[in-house]
């Protein structure tokens, strides 16, 4: 009997060695526990359109210029799987035409394709946009990204993530009949902790 137990207990503290050897080398990919994305990115906005209801006229749809738009996003989340996380992100849009900025908290949600220090991901980030400032006549809206990108290691400990999405702002003005809609598509680049 002492005989079974001891191999047990050398099994035990063999699997034991193993998983610990296994998150270690897991948490020095990036891909296990919390983590934090900060990063900068650039949108091409290729279609923009104002969008106003008039009391007995209807609604009016304007085309506008399409211009660009600068955002900052920082996401702090939790890797569920070393291939799946969950986080909350809060970012910064300014755009230039016409010129309003807003406030994006998304939910974002990656899944990776393998676990190792280099590998793509697919993102979905969704969620309110909040009024910024003193903008009046800024009332709320809704902010989605979907897209594809990849994490590098560019030394030991140091990664890189940069990617590509669609994107899709609705931010609605002085009255809940007075909305702007923006898409494009964006590039961004930041760094994960």
């Amino acid at each position: 009997m002492k005989r079974i137990l001891l191999v047990v207990l050398l099994f035990s503290l063999k699997l034991f060695g193993q998983n610990a050897q296994e998150k270690l080398h897991s948490d020095s990919n990036k891909n296990i526990g919390f983590f934090n994305i900060t990063k900068v990115g650039l949108l091409g906005v290729t279609e923009m359109k104002q969008e106003q209801f008039i009391e007995g006229e209807g609604t009016f749809t304007h085309e506008l210029d399409a211009g660009v738009a600068w955002n900052v996003q920082v996401v702090n989340g939790y890797f569920l799987s070393p291939y799946f996380s969950l986080g909350i992100g809060v970012g910064l849009e300014w755009y230039s035409n016409p010129d309003f900025n807003t406030l994006p908290v998304v939910l974002d949600i990656r899944s990776y394709i393998s676990d190792l220090e280099n590998t793509p991901y697919l993102f979905l980030d969704v969620g309110p946009n909040i009024k910024l400032g003193n903008q009046s006549n800024f009332k709320k809206g809704l902010s989605v990204n979907i897209g594809l990108g990849y994490k590098y290691q560019v030394s030991k400990g140091f990664f890189l993530v940069s990617d590509i999405c669609y994107s899709y702002d609705k931010v609605n003005l002085s009255s809940p009949d007075d909305k702007i809609y923006a898409k494009g598509i964006g590039l961004s680049f930041g760094v994960i902790f």
